[in-house]
C-alpha cells in the first residue's frame, strides 16, 4: 500500500475570519483529516506559565510554538498510513519569527499548506458582532485586526484567499483548490 504524504493545512487570519468555521467543513470534507488547534495547547500552558511567566499572548511563550510543532509532528506519527494524514489547523500567527520557529520544527516529511483568511474591516466587524459561539471574543477580535492587517510578512509566506465575499462553503473550497491541486498528470 502506497505511503500518503503527510500534510499540514495551516489556516491563518484574523480573529473572526472564519478559521475555526472553515477548518470543521474542510475536515468533514477530506475522509481521515483531523483537526489540530493550538489554542488548546495554549490553554494547557497558561494556569503552569502565566503565574511564572506572564504574558499577554501565549503565543509568547517558546514553549508553546515547540510544543505545537512537536503536536502536529506527534499526530502525524499516529494516524494510519493509508489514510490522507492531513491535519488542518486553524490558528492566528501574526509575528513572522514565531512562524519560523514553528515550520522549522515540522518533521521535513510534512507538505504545508499554509492559507491566509484575508477580510475586510466592514466584513470582519459584522462576523464578529454577529458571531454567537464565541459573544466574549468581540472585543478581542476587534483589537487585534489592525495587528492582523499590519502583517505583511503573511502576504508573502501564505497563500491568500480574499473570504470578504465569500460563504463558508467557497472559503473551503477556495482551500481546497490550493491544497489539493489538481494533478497536471492526470490531465
Amino acid at each position: 500500500m502506497q505511503q500518503t504524504q503527510p500534510h499540514v493545512i495551516w489556516i491563518n487570519g484574523a480573529f473572526g475570519s472564519g478559521k475555526t468555521t472553515a477548518a470543521k467543513l474542510l475536515a468533514q470534507k477530506v475522509p481521515g483529516a483531523v483537526i489540530v488547534d493550538p489554542e488548546e495547547i495554549g490553554a494547557l500552558l497558561r494556569p503552569v506559565l502565566q503565574p511564572v511567566v506572564p504574558v499577554h499572548d501565549f503565543q509568547e511563550w517558546p514553549a508553546w510554538r515547540k510544543l505545537v510543532a512537536s503536536t502536529l509532528n506527534a499526530v502525524l506519527r499516529e494516524l494510519p498510513e493509508d489514510s490522507p494524514m492531513t491535519i488542518v489547523v486553524p490558528q492566528t500567527v501574526t509575528v513572522e519569527n514565531y512562524w519560523s520557529e514553528i515550520t522549522s520544527d515540522l518533521d521535513p516529511s510534512v507538505r504545508l499548506t499554509p492559507v491566509v483568511l484575508n477580510i475586510d474591516l466592514v466584513e470582519h466587524r459584522r462576523r464578529a458582532e454577529e458571531d454567537t459561539e464565541e459573544p466574549d471574543a468581540l472585543r478581542w477580535r476587534l483589537n487585534n485586526f489592525p495587528v492582523f492587517q499590519q502583517s505583511a510578512w503573511l502576504r508573502r509566506a501564505f497563500t491568500d484567499i480574499d473570504v470578504s465575499s465569500l460563504t463558508q462553503e467557497q472559503t473551503v473550497a477556495a482551500i481546497r483548490a490550493v491544497a489539493f491541486p489538481p494533478d497536471p498528470e492526470a490531465v
